[in-house]
């Protein structure tokens, strides 16, 4: 089969390998439709160090099953990303994603950026129903219910995005479906994403204007604050925009360090929280909130077959794209 492995910064090639075998309790899965994401962006730009090289991309991955159980034969599915032990402490306090034994799909573990990738049982999804491309956004939009999960916004809080990708669009949506359209997205001067956010009927404002935004306010600021632009200085906008004790969601991994004046957020007695992926749960809220339109996933473009996915990777960098999909 053909997949595209990642050697090295902005070395990604498309070669022949060995079709995957799965080992028992395992899928074997044909892609469909893969996502490129940050955390990709992150490990083909250079930014975040690979764990695995040659690493086949792809952790936003859909695709039917074409060896496993018979319920499942022949479904479109979608993959959480986290692979345990299920037998450790972690695994069997329900802390399963955070198991120090796991296997990352697309991030130590090969993903599903080629013709076939393999999956545990217990980590597939159906999504049935689904166009391939809209069931990628499975697993991002599970990440950002698992934030909204442990700590979700108040009734009344103002609430602050920082971005214009992926992540802060579909954050956007279930706000917005959660009734909290005290909302506003922050953006960077002459951002092209911004017209994604005002089709939804959120203020948009840039960055430069937000300490005075910020400070205009009712309180002083923000009394919550997500932080998903992928950049590891974007914690200090955040730091600023926060009103005292409110709280910070930080949701980037862009695989460098994160540099931030935590003097400032020592003195507004700040919380600074990081969320990563969905559970199953938030996989199955994610997967009914796409079915029933309440999230509609905004793919600005896409690409066909795996020998596409150099051009595509590149071309998720424009400043314009929201969401890449190769489809399959």
């Amino acid at each position: 089969m053909k997949a595209a492995r990642l050697y090295g910064p902005r070395d990604l090639r498309v070669e022949e390998v060995e079709d995957p075998r799965p080992p028992k309790g395992w899928a074997l899965v044909k892609t469909k439709a893969v996502g490129i994401c940050g955390t990709d962006k992150a490990f083909y730009s250079g930014t975040y160090p690979l764990f695995k090289r040659p690493l086949t991309l792809g952790h936003e991955v859909a695709g039917v099953v074409v060896e496993g159980p018979e319920e499942l034969a022949g479904r479109l599915v979608v993959s959480e990303i986290n692979f345990p032990c299920w037998d450790c402490e972690l695994c069997r306090s329900g802390l399963y994603t955070h198991c120090p034994r796991k296997k990352t799909l697309g991030i130590d573990f090969d993903g599903g950026m080629a013709d076939y990738f393999t999956a545990p049982l217990t980590a597939l999804h159906d999504a049935s129903g689904l166009a391939p491309e809209a069931a990628t956004l499975a697993e991002p939009l599970a990440a950002v219910l698992n934030a909204l999960s442990q700590f979700p916004p108040r009734p009344g809080d103002r609430v602050l995005i920082l971005g214009s990708g992926n992540l802060a669009y579909l954050l956007a949506q279930v706000l917005a479906s959660r009734g909290l359209w005290d909302t506003v997205v922050a953006v960077r001067e002459g951002s092209p994403k911004a017209r994604h956010f005002e089709a939804l009927g959120l203020e948009v404002v840039t960055t430069a204007e937000l300490g005075e935004y910020a400070r205009e306010g009712a309180a002083g600021g923000f009394d919550v604050v997500f932080e998903a632009t992928g950049s590891p200085d974007a914690l200090d906008l955040a730091i600023e925009a926060a009103k005292p004790r409110g709280l910070i969601h930080l949701k980037s991994t862009p695989g460098g360090v994160f540099r931030a004046d935590l003097t400032k957020a020592v003195v507004k007695e700040l919380r600074i929280v990081g969320t990563r992926c969905g559970t199953f749960h938030e996989f199955r809220q994610a997967i009914e909130l796409l079915r029933t339109g309440r999230v509609k996933p905004l793919v600005t473009a896409t690409f066909s077959g795996v020998d596409s996915a150099p051009r595509a990777m590149e071309k998720s960098f424009e400043r314009d794209q929201v969401k890449v999909v190769v489809k399959l």
